[in-house]
């Protein structure tokens, strides 16, 4: 591409909106790597009230199968899998937002790297954390930005 041409629109909306996720993300997780203890109670907390909600519904089959789940994931959420969520997050938002960088300024380099950062997040997730506990911090840590990504292919045509 000619440095003269210009960044397309889109590719520059998509950088800023990773810029502010990733930024926001960096705040979230460095609160949440100073504050385990706190974030693991309230997390513990909102999963145990989802728990109670299923167990007012008539006993089905799945409803015994999501209360294993949360039960699973309420006895996995303790400040130290905090800790360790939170470094994996740390990493993929650093990763993300230096990703983002490089594709504001045009660099391919920019995409693949943005790609390693969801890999980061999610087999991290699933790696270091484990259980259902790391599938749901893997799955939420990707969701939005697999979606990104996809739109980012469709500007892999004007990056070098």
């Amino acid at each position: 591409m000619n440095p003269s041409t210009p960044r397309p629109t889109v590719l520059t909306v998509l950088c800023m909106l990773t810029f502010l996720s990733s930024i926001s993300g960096l705040w979230t997780q460095s609160e949440r790597l100073w504050n385990p203890g706190v974030v693991a109670d309230k997390t513990r907390e909102l999963f145990q009230s989802a728990r109670e909600k299923i167990d007012e519904q008539p006993n089905q089959a799945d409803t015994k199968t999501v209360d294993r789940l949360l039960e699973s994931v309420i006895n996995r959420t303790t400040p130290e899998m905090i800790k360790r969520s939170a470094i994996i997050m740390l990493i993929f938002e650093s990763l993300t937002l230096y990703a983002a960088y490089l594709m504001w300024n045009l660099r391919k380099l920019g995409f693949y790297l943005y790609l390693g950062g969801i890999a980061v997040a999610f087999f991290g997730s699933m790696l270091v954390i484990g259980g259902w506990l790391g599938v749901v911090t893997g799955i939420a840590g990707i969701f939005f930005s697999s979606i990104m990504c996809i739109i980012y292919a469709f500007n892999l045509k004007y990056l070098e």
